[in-house]
């Protein structure tokens, strides 16, 4: 576990609210693309606007599917778009979808102008959910496909992700995901309690690693379903 750590020295947030914060930042850059985001009507489109700090800036959607409608029609592992051109670049649940994701990590930083930053989600601990969905991804492996970038952060998916989430998940069949309030309610309750069995474990047990780094991994890097990144180039 101090391996791990070690790995992900200066780059791992433990704040489990600081998503938002890094979203927003790039939510609100002059100018964004947002990567598979298919159109103005997306999920993605409707988070952009709503973390959005920067009233008239331009979000640029791409897809490889024209049938959805995008601002452009662009496979992100063989970009047709100019280098430099987006100051900002939202990638949200797509990599898993790509089947050579760091061609897509490469044209991403390619795409950023110096200073742009982007934010990324991927899937870890979640259900098989399309027939191209093909990757899945730990914190460790988000920190070294990120290696292009000077500046990474890697995040959680929220404050309540972890154990808890993946639990309800997985004991429903996925049925508490059309329950966004409960689900989030449960998780947080089993994380606290997880929390608190973990504290005292680490009493008895006097391991090597520090509570916090103890803690934070049986209850958010164990199990999860899924990290964030923010980098900057």
């Amino acid at each position: 576990m101090r391996d791990l750590f070690s790995g992900l020295a200066g780059c791992l947030d433990f704040d489990p609210g600081a998503r938002e914060v890094y979203e927003s930042r790039v939510a609100s850059r002059d100018r964004v693309l947002d990567v598979g985001g298919r159109n103005q009507h997306s999920k993605s489109r409707r988070i952009l606007a709503r973390l959005n700090r920067n009233p008239g800036n331009e979000v640029v959607s791409s897809d490889i599917f024209d049938d959805y409608g995008p601002d452009i029609v662009d496979d992100i592992c063989h970009t047709t778009i100019a280098p430099e051109s987006f100051d900002g670049v939202y990638c949200s649940a797509i990599l898993e979808h790509v089947e050579e994701y760091w061609l897509a990590i490469d044209n991403i930083h390619r795409i950023l102008k110096p200073g742009g930053e982007a934010f990324f989600y991927v899937p870890f601990f979640w259900p098989l959910h399309d027939r191209t969905d093909f990757h899945r991804f730990t914190a460790t492996e988000v920190r070294r496909m990120l290696a292009p970038f000077p500046e990474v952060r890697i995040l959680l998916p929220g404050r309540d992700s972890g154990f808890g989430f993946v639990l309800w998940q997985i004991l429903s069949f996925g049925g508490i995901d059309r329950f966004a309030a409960l689900h989030s309610g449960l998780a947080r309750l089993t994380n606290g309690v997880l929390k608190m069995a973990l504290s005292l474990a680490h009493a008895i047990r006097k391991p090597e690693t520090p509570l916090r780094e103890f803690v934070f991994y049986y209850t958010y890097l164990y199990i999860n379903h899924g990290f964030c990144a923010y980098v900057r180039k």
